[in-house]
């Protein structure tokens, strides 16, 4: 029974070893504030969660379990104000629908359990809907703020809210300014995220092709990325159905519908358009805030069904079916086992002793599980420029080896797939 609730549950994602991004949101963190902000500036994600990160280490320590416990407080929050939202929007006991059913989003729920900033990208989006329907302009501009020097595209949300306003007909000047007010406090941030865009031309983005277009609203809702690969049918039907339900909210009350379905749809529409045509831009994480809306908008649309036999049947298939996901998919969210290999290595190892990374990708989980961390280096024999994308030159700017250290040490020569080597160095 403890090897299932471990291995196939979600609380897979809390114990497993952290993959790379997660490793490199500790090394982020890790300096001072002041230096976390010049890092972030050369990296392609604003510095919010990295600062949050940074203080939440004084209190856990490099703890896996502890460092990845600050994005799951970020997740419970978001399910708060989902129940908040609800009961003053629908009914108090509809709200306990709404916060299970955002508390076991499969994709919500997965990034709950990461290291890095996108379960409080999903905070802030929720927040920001709560106080942008109550017309609480001075915390819609706090939690907006904060959106938006979290991840880069939550401007895209903002758009989203000003598109809402053009629709309904609530547009104007004033309308507009406590809209993209929030802007302004990120104008610092502008020249930067614009140095970031262009650096990122050389990316690790996959092309996006009809397959990513149709199945896009059913990969938001459950975490897929296309493994195992025989999923992508069941994510179309799924965003069928999603869209079926959006379609049934907006009948039923349009002005409503479309403040939960618009920002769903608009900014898909944006990004995938632009990464079919320009250049990739479309990762499900970078658009988990769609998330958000898919959640809110599929709520909608069952509290608005008069029927009460569908209406039951929704509620029923909706909350069996995210079960049923979370039950399925944590195998598969399996990060490389760089834990147990430093487990092993950390054993041996002597504080003289190197580990060489035989790639970059391996770099970031070998530094921050080997116990001699000044002593993490990549191997690359041929001077190799190491891409930006990958990350480690912005916080480890000097770490290529072409050579293996003098005796009597030793270097523990690591792959990706986190296997090893001894090599006793001469």
């Amino acid at each position: 029974m403890l090897n299932f609730i471990f291995y196939h549950t979600p609380i897979f994602y809390l114990i497993q070893s952290i993959w790379r991004d997660e490793a490199f949101s500790y090394f982020m963190a890790k300096p001072n504030i002041v230096q976390v902000i010049i890092n972030t500036a050369h990296d392609f994600n604003p510095p919010v969660y990295y600062l949050l990160l940074h203080f939440w280490m004084k209190i856990v320590g490099q703890s896996d379990e502890g460092l990845r416990l600050l994005s799951f407080f970020a997740h419970i929050v978001t399910v708060y104000i989902a129940y908040v939202f609800s009961e003053k929007v629908f009914s108090k006991k509809f709200a306990w629908f709404v916060a299970l059913f955002t508390l076991l989003n499969p994709m919500l729920l997965y990034y709950a359990f990461e290291m890095r900033m996108y379960s409080f990208y999903a905070l802030f989006t929720f927040a920001s809907i709560y106080f942008f329907y109550f017309k609480n302009w001075k915390w819609y501009t706090v939690v907006s703020t904060l959106g938006l020097y979290t991840h880069s595209f939550f401007p895209l949300i903002i758009v989203s809210f000003a598109t809402y306003l053009w629709f309904t007909k609530q547009l104007n000047k004033k309308s507009f300014f406590l809209v993209v007010k929030p802007l302004i406090y990120f104008l610092p941030w502008i020249p930067i995220l614009a140095v970031q865009f262009i650096n990122s031309k050389n990316s690790w983005l996959f092309p996006v092709n009809f397959q990513t277009v149709t199945s896009s609203l059913g990969n938001l809702f459950t975490s897929y990325e296309g493994t195992p690969g025989n999923y992508w049918g069941y994510t179309i039907i799924l965003s069928v159905i999603i869209f079926i339900y959006i379609i049934i909210g907006l009948k039923h009350k349009k002005k409503e519908g479309l403040l939960f379905s618009l920002p769903v749809f608009f900014p898909l529409v944006l990004i995938l358009g632009y990464s079919m045509l320009k250049r990739p831009l479309f990762v499900n994480r970078y658009m988990i805030f769609v998330t958000v809306f898919e959640v809110l908008a599929i709520c909608f649309s069952i509290w608005s069904i008069k029927n009460t036999i569908f209406k039951t049947f929704s509620i029923c298939f909706w909350l069996i079916l995210i079960i049923v996901i979370n039950l399925i998919a944590p195998p598969y969210h399996k990060k490389t086992d760089f834990k147990s290999t430093f487990a092993e290595i950390n054993k041996i190892a002597t504080h003289n002793d190197f580990v060489y990374a035989k790639t970059p990708i391996g770099f970031l989980e070998s530094a921050y599980y080997f116990k001699n961390k000044d002593k993490v280096f990549v191997y690359n024999p041929n001077g190799i420029t190491i891409p930006n994308y990958i990350g480690v030159t912005v916080v480890f700017p000097n770490i290529s080896r072409s050579y293996l250290p003098d005796a009597p040490s030793k270097t523990f020569m690591v792959g990706d797939d986190a296997t090893f080597s001894l090599v006793e160095n001469k």
